[in-house]
């Protein structure tokens, strides 16, 4: 059976699927369709990155000529790394090998698909976590309030109770010089109209206690000039008290991901578990499938290459025997022509003694 020629949408999606083009074009089209599902969904997961990735920048970064590379650059990396875990993912002859192989897979593929997810998560949500934000800015605002609480309670305790100390003593000065007219003018006290004893001493009743009330009024008005100065400066405390915490909240963007978790917790988990399905979608789809084609021809592939590896090796073994053979060959050649030189020296120092000893004991000789 021909295979029919592949266009370009569908090479782009069997590369991203890390597929081998060379292998996978022997296979039928139902396994090329296969593949090319699964790069298509790694793809558009990529997608699904930049856009994600892009959005964080812009919370981070003022420059789209930053924001942009970056962000390219992180869906390329989600890009590879699930093209990695698909490609490296091969099902065995057991589920529970199955099981061990894909764990640590799965794992990666549910930490990126989170990672992903985030984002996109608080663009979705983002007027309840402005809103939220809003609100934990007010709180803090009256909680700076609520912090100075007892001590301007306090304070207007004690300037009431010097206030009212003040009104008794006026009370009773007014009490004073109601007396002083009323036995002047002969309507109380004994009845006399006139200036009398009794009339002066209530006057001078009445004089002393105004001269103390106006010496208490100087102290009471010292007190609470004091106590408003002190209110004052409280008052101003809370104004820079204010300002800190306004300056200190400036709904960045992972301001933002602490408030997705109390704005949004079971949409928020409805996002991330859509994002979760599609980022494992490809490795649930090789998992639950029997070994296909391109499993069969790949593995075939791999045998034929580890045979001739194993031939390679075998050769470069035997050659490597040979040579310590033949090492070990000429080695002991090259001993025994050393033995040999050395045996043919020995005898002939030996033969030359043995004449000179000849001639040393021989008279005839030595006339």
């Amino acid at each position: 059976m021909k295979n029919r020629k592949m266009n370009f949408i569908e090479r782009f999606f069997l590369s991203c699927s890390g597929a081998s083009l060379s292998i996978i074009n022997e296979c039928p089209e139902f396994e090329k369709t296969k593949y090319a599902s699964i790069g298509a969904t790694i793809f558009f997961t990529s997608l699904l990155a930049f856009i994600s990735s892009f959005y964080a920048l812009t919370q981070i970064f003022d420059s789209y000529f930053l924001i942009f590379p970056l962000a390219l650059f992180w869906g390329l990396i989600i890009l590879n790394l699930d093209r990695y875990i698909v490609q490296s993912l091969r099902a065995g002859d057991s589920k529970y090998q199955n099981l061990v192989i894909s764990f640590p897979r799965m794992v990666l593929a549910i930490l990126v698909a989170i990672i992903i997810s985030k984002p996109l998560e608080v663009k979705l949500f983002e007027d309840e976590i402005n809103a939220y934000l809003i609100q934990q800015r007010i709180e803090s605002t009256f909680a700076v309030e609520k912090k100075y609480d007892k001590e301007k309670i306090a304070l207007n305790e004690q300037k009431e109770f010097y206030q009212n100390k003040f009104e008794e003593k006026l009370e009773l000065r007014n009490r004073y010089y109601e007396d002083y007219l009323c036995e002047c003018n002969g309507t109380c006290g004994t009845k006399t109209k006139g200036r009398g004893i009794e009339c002066e001493e209530r006057k001078v009743k009445y004089e002393s206690y105004s001269i103390e009330t106006d010496k208490e009024k100087l102290k009471t008005e010292a007190l609470i000039d004091a106590i408003v100065l002190k209110e004052k400066e409280i008052a101003q405390k809370i104004i820079e008290e204010r300002e800190i915490v306004r300056a200190n909240m400036n709904n960045g963007f992972f301001d933002k991901i602490g408030a997705l978790n109390e704005v949004g917790d079971v949409s928020s988990l409805f996002i991330m578990l859509i994002f979760i399905l599609i980022e494992t979608a490809p490795l649930l789809t090789k998992l639950l499938s029997k070994k296909g084609p391109y499993d069969n021809l790949v593995m075939q592939a791999e045998f034929e290459f580890e045979t001739n590896f194993l031939k390679v090796k075998d050769f470069n073994l035997n050659q490597r025997k040979k040579n310590e053979q033949l090492n070990k060959i000429s080695s002991s050649l090259e001993i025994k022509s050393k033995e040999t030189q050395i045996k043919k020296e020995m005898r002939e120092k030996t033969l030359q003694r043995y004449e000179q000893i000849i001639k040393e004991n021989n008279p005839a000789t030595k006339n």
